[in-house]
């Protein structure tokens, strides 16, 4: 298929899917982006309860009492990395 002159790779994906792939990532407002992308990248759009579901998600990774406390945070025991530019 092309788009604006360029081939594209296109792989057509379900909600379930993108909300999995949107929970892989470090943060909550990263998740949200990233599932927004992929709804529209496949012609769906997004709802209130999709997000819903990103943020019990993140809220449950984090610890309720945490979030109650600190809101959206990237918890220091992590086990996930943050990319950084080697050259900082």
């Amino acid at each position: 298929m092309t788009k604006n002159g360029k081939e594209q790779n296109v792989v057509p994906t379900s909600r379930e899917q993108n909300l999995a792939c949107a929970k892989l990532e470090i943060s909550h407002p990263m998740a949200c982006l990233l599932f927004k992308r992929l709804q529209w990248a496949n012609n769906m759009g997004t709802g209130e309860d999709d997000y819903d579901e990103l943020a019990e998600h993140f809220i449950n990774e984090q610890g309720l009492t945490d979030y109650c406390e600190n809101g959206f945070t990237v918890a220091p025991t992590s086990d996930k990395k943050v990319w950084r530019n080697s050259s900082q």
